[in-house]
């Protein structure tokens, strides 16, 4: 009995150590993951829009109860969304751009996908960016063929995106 109480009082203080210490190592990556994923992020946005300066991307104060929407930039005529949607496995975290006037995709770039390879990763390709831009972001946007589990919740992002921008102006 003794025994058992002593191997109990040791694996609870290994468990509090172990604990601990990933708390106080997640603790210190979080901000430097956090810098990393904003400076992916802004390199994207440059690779996007190859003449502007990283200034010129502005937050814009929007709140929104959905989870898809992670953030908002108003550049020029635009709305850029970060979105991360559901999908088969992973989902996928993309950019698009959405005209202020006309409510068109004037850009979309995947920024990660973590479904099927080869099937899902097809939103990733640019033939998907160029078969919805210059499309109205609130209209019909075709899906790919053997990846609806993917692209269906990209199209819907899309959407979603679309009537955020119809509220802000």
């Amino acid at each position: 009995m003794k025994k058992i109480l002593h191997l109990t009082l040791f694996l609870a203080i290994v468990s509090a150590l172990a604990g601990g210490a990933l708390a106080w190592a997640n603790n210190m990556t979080a901000p430097v993951i956090q810098a990393n994923k904003e400076r992916e992020e802004k390199q994207i946005l440059l690779e996007m829009y190859p003449d502007a300066h990283v200034d010129d991307f502005q937050i814009v104060d929007y709140t929104s109860d959905d989870p898809d929407v992670q953030k908002i930039y108003a550049y020029g005529e635009n709305y850029i969304f970060n979105m991360q949607v559901k999908g088969y496995k992973d989902g996928t975290n993309f950019l698009v751009a959405i005209n202020k006037d006309d409510l068109t995709i004037t850009k979309f770039q995947a920024i990660s996908n973590g479904d099927t390879k080869g099937i899902g990763s097809k939103i990733t390709e640019p033939a998907f960016a160029e078969s919805v831009t210059g499309k109205d972001a609130g209209g019909e946007l075709d899906t790919i063929s053997g990846a609806t589990v993917t692209s269906t919740p990209v199209v819907e992002g899309i959407h979603k995106a679309a009537d955020i921008v119809a509220q802000l102006d």
